[in-house]
C-alpha cells in the first residue's frame, strides 16, 4: 500500500496528489453532512482530521441495528459498508465504516446517501433482517 502511495505521489507530483486527497476529504465530509443531515445518523470523529472515510452509528433506538442496515444495503443496491462492534469492554457499541476512495465521485457519494436512507426505510418497514436472510450471506473464499 505504501509503494502504490508513493507511486501516485511521484506520477501525480506533489501538486497532483494534494489534490487527490483533498478530493477525497471533501466527498468524506460530504457523506458525513448526508448522513448527519438525515437524523438518524450519529457520525464518529468527523470534527477531527482523519483518514478519509466515515465512522457513523445509528442515532435512537430502533428495531434494528447497523449490522441489518449493512446487510440491507447490500442485499438492496450492492454496497459493501462494514458494521463493526468496537473491542472488548465497547464490544456493544456498533459502528459502521464507509472508505471513500478515489474512485467515487461525488454523485456516487451522494448515491451511497441515499441508499443507506433507502435502506433505513425498508428497515423501518420489515423490521430487522431474519435469521433466515443472514443465512444466505454467502461466506467462503471468492466472495
Amino acid at each position: 500500500m505504501m509503494l502504490a502511495q508513493y507511486y501516485n505521489f511521484v506520477r501525480l507530483g506533489r501538486q497532483g496528489y494534494t489534490y487527490v486527497m483533498k478530493m477525497l476529504q471533501e466527498n468524506a465530509h460530504a457523506l458525513a453532512d448526508n448522513l448527519r443531515s438525515s437524523g438518524r445518523f450519529e457520525v464518529i470523529g468527523s470534527d477531527l482530521e482523519q483518514l478519509p472515510l466515515v465512522a457513523f452509528r445509528l442515532a435512537g433506538k430502533h428495531a434494528y441495528d447497523e449490522s441489518d442496515v449493512a446487510w440491507q444495503l447490500a442485499a438492496e443496491r450492492g454496497w459493501m459498508v462494514p458494521a463493526y462492534t468496537l473491542p472488548p469492554n465497547a464490544e456493544r457499541v456498533k459502528i459502521m465504516r464507509a472508505l471513500v476512495k478515489e474512485t467515487l465521485s461525488r454523485e456516487q457519494i451522494d448515491r451511497l446517501s441515499q441508499d443507506i436512507h433507502d435502506a433505513c426505510r425498508t428497515l423501518d418497514d420489515k423490521g430487522a433482517t431474519h435469521e433466515i436472510e443472514r443465512a444466505q450471506v454467502k461466506r467462503g473464499t471468492g466472495y
